[in-house]
């Protein structure tokens, strides 16, 4: 199991090896991760304000991180 910071409240949060994020968390240890409960309330304003799924969120936010890094 893997712990990270969340990036919205700032608390540890640890993460089982089913859930969807393991991996990501696993092999990008430097990057700030959002807890369950914050990256519920995340996905909700956005999808508010964007008409976006949270599946498409979920895209967008890899590909803009992608664009960061160049």
């Amino acid at each position: 199991m893997y712990t990270t910071i969340c990036l919205i409240c700032k608390k540890e949060f640890a993460i089982p090896f089913t859930d969807f994020r393991y991996k990501d968390i696993k092999y990008n240890r430097a990057v700030n991760h959002c807890c369950d409960k914050c990256n519920q309330m995340v996905q909700e304003e956005c999808q508010k304000i964007t008409g976006l799924t949270p599946e498409m969120i979920d895209v967008w936010d890899k590909v803009l991180a992608k664009y960061n890094k160049l």
